[in-house]
C-alpha cells in the first residue's frame, strides 16, 4: 500500500447527535486511546464505511442492562448519506443503523486480532 493509499479525499465532515450503546462506545474509546491512531469519530466513520448489509438483518437484542447515550458525532457528509439511504432500504432508525456498524467494526477489528 502506497502512504497517499492511507488517505481518504477531501470531504465536507457533518456534526450529528447520535444515541450509541455505551458498550460500543467504551470499546471505541479504549482502541482509539490504547490501539489505533485514529479518534473514535474516524473510527466510527470507518465502522460505516465498511458496512454492508445483506438482504436480511440481524437486529441484535439490547441487553436490559444496556444504555444509548446520546453523543455528537463527527463523520464524512457521504456516510451519513450512506446511513439515510440505508434507513429509506430497510426502514431501520439511523441510530440502530450506526450501531450495526459500530458492532460488525468491532467485531471484525477483534477477529482480525485473534488471527494473526
Amino acid at each position: 500500500m502506497e502512504w497517499y493509499e492511507r488517505f481518504y479525499a477531501k470531504e465536507k465532515w457533518c456534526k450529528k447527535s447520535v444515541e450509541i450503546e455505551g458498550s460500543l462506545y467504551e470499546k471505541l474509546k479504549n482502541i482509539s486511546a490504547n490501539e489505533l491512531d485514529a479518534s473514535v469519530n474516524k473510527i466510527i466513520d470507518a465502522c460505516i464505511d465498511s458496512l454492508e448489509l445483506p438482504d436480511k438483518i440481524i437486529i441484535y437484542k439490547k441487553e436490559k442492562t444496556e444504555i444509548n447515550i446520546v453523543r455528537s458525532i463527527i463523520i464524512r457528509e457521504s456516510m451519513y448519506k450512506k446511513l439515510e439511504t440505508l434507513r429509506e432500504k430497510y426502514d431501520i432508525s439511523v441510530y440502530k443503523l450506526l450501531n450495526i456498524a459500530i458492532r460488525e467494526g468491532l467485531e471484525k477489528y477483534y477477529n482480525s486480532k485473534t488471527n494473526i
